[in-house]
């Protein structure tokens, strides 16, 4: 373990470790769920589509009231992670014991999904607040930077893992694998003492007001407003084009499922390398110069997406690919520190969920949108349109008051 991420201290690494399993194991299950959906239960392509939509379903319904709750007592962070993985690891593990008993149906796979969703919306709503109380203000660069590198390592491990596990044992008893890494990220998290430093919890209100207080942060800081608009409309157009790409390559570019997979593995390497150079980055450009000029130069790697033809010209896609997720990782842990330096502590949770509420409604608009510029223009052509539309993004968050954001001391409300 390198010298900087033990200068973040042990219960910060504990946590990140445990994170990192727990993410690989979601990666895995992004490969054997549908699969079982398609292979054991034989369901139509709009079921596929609906399984997908409800396990985002209860973050758009359900974030902002969770955020406000753990804005209430965020010395409560730890159990309420810990009781959301037991939960996900409970409902993921009862699927390869329904389809051993012959009970597993769509139903049944569809309400998995759909409690999943609500116990990760409510592991989320408490990850940022507690990881603000894991570290100083000072270190949160390399603390995002490190944790964007855990999630990154997951995207490379994770879906190769599961492809050969689906291989090897099935796609039900694969959901093991994950249901054991939750387990294991729960009692990782039992075993974290050290520093932690939540503030006190303020004065219970009605959920309603408490809620409130947190969009109006965000109406009255342009720096978060930039920060949560620009994260959602990233995430609306990365999420058409990544609804795309698979369909793209097996269909435009001809390409074998697993040729597709080592592509597409080209999206982790490129995260995971912006991940350990984030902080230098940072540290002589500046958090705010970084976090915009990360998407500013990397958005026109997007149209070498579309140009990749059958053939050797697939190299184009994986560079494209590569080149992107570098600048999504770079400046999503530039502007997660921005986020944590500018909130403040007891509004933590709910800008945070504001947030997530927002990114899961853009991936079900994001899919729909895709659907229809595809169906329209062809695939060819979407993926040049929402190129396009990403780099436009790009010049107009160069040009927003982040740019020139500094860091912030601890903020108290």
């Amino acid at each position: 373990m390198s010298p900087g991420i033990r200068a973040l201290g042990r219960p910060f690494t504990t946590f990140l470790v445990a994170e990192t399993v727990s993410a690989t194991g979601t990666m895995v299950t992004v490969v054997a769920l549908p699969l079982i959906a398609i292979e054991t239960l034989q369901a139509s392509t709009f079921a596929i589509g609906l399984l997908e939509a409800l396990q985002w379903l209860p973050a758009v319904f359900l974030g902002l009231l969770l955020g406000a709750l753990v804005d209430r007592s965020q010395r409560r962070c730890r159990s309420v992670l810990v009781s959301a993985d037991i939960g996900r690891a409970v409902t993921l593990g009862a699927l390869p014991l329904a389809a051993h008993l012959g009970l597993l149906t769509l139903p049944v796979l569809l309400v998995s999904a759909l409690l999943t969703g609500a116990f990760t919306a409510m592991f989320h709503s408490a990850y940022t607040p507690y990881l603000r109380q894991l570290v100083p203000s000072d270190r949160y660069a390399a603390a995002s930077a490190s944790m964007q590198a855990g999630r990154s390592s997951a995207r490379i491990i994770g879906p190769a893992l599961g492809g050969a596990l689906v291989a090897l044992i099935g796609a039900s008893n694969t959901l093991i694998l994950d249901a054991v890494s939750f387990l294991l990220c729960a009692l990782a998290l039992l075993t974290i003492v050290g520093r932690v430093d939540p503030p006190q919890p303020s004065p219970r209100r009605r959920l309603a007001r408490e809620i409130g207080e947190g969009l109006r942060v965000l109406r009255t800081s342009t720096v978060l407003a930039w920060i949560t608009g620009g994260a959602a409309t990233a995430n609306l157009l990365l999420s058409a084009s990544g609804t795309l790409e698979i369909l793209f390559l097996a269909r435009d570019a001809s390409l074998s499922s697993d040729l597709i997979g080592a592509v597409l593995t080209a999206g982790g390497l490129g995260g995971l390398t912006a991940a350990l150079i984030s902080r230098r980055l940072i540290d002589r450009y500046g958090v705010g110069r970084t976090g915009t000029s990360a998407f500013l130069y990397t958005a026109p790697a997007s149209l070498l997406l579309p140009a990749t033809q059958a053939g050797p010209s697939v190299l184009l896609f994986a560079v494209g690919i590569f080149v992107l997720s570098f600048g999504i990782t770079l400046g999503s842990v530039a502007v997660m520190t921005l986020r944590l330096q500018h909130t403040p502590l007891e509004l933590q949770g709910r800008v945070s969920a504001f947030s997530q509420v927002l990114n899961a409604a853009t991936i079900p608009l994001g899919a729909l949108l895709a659907g229809v510029l595809g169906q329209s223009v062809g695939t060819r052509a979407a993926l040049v349109v929402l190129g396009c539309c990403y780099i436009a993004f790009g010049v107009a968050f160069s040009r927003s008051p982040v740019r020139s954001a500094a860091p912030q001391p601890v903020l108290k409300g």
